[in-house]
């Protein structure tokens, strides 16, 4: 856990766990999982998990791709984050 992570203001707790969750991906891969995966590892549901995914992009700390053959999301990382 990045004690760093914890005290950034410009997100809330829910988008922490995820990039928590992130972080922990081994970063020589693009993090993939698809929106009910990600939501059972973070004990919500797959609408709650939209909405911060959103703020993250907005903030700037991600970039995300929907592949549509696999009905998945890919989540990068930003240089800024």
């Amino acid at each position: 856990m990045n004690p760093k992570l914890l005290k950034l203001k410009t997100i809330g707790s829910t988008e922490k766990l995820m990039l928590m969750l992130m972080l922990d991906f081994p970063p020589i891969a693009l993090f993939n999982l698809r929106a009910g995966d990600m939501a059972k590892e973070l004990g919500t549901t797959r609408k709650i998990r939209l909405e911060p995914i959103s703020n993250l992009v907005e903030v700037g700390y991600i970039i995300t791709k929907v592949v549509s053959s696999s009905y998945s999301r890919t989540i990068s990382l930003t240089p800024e984050f």
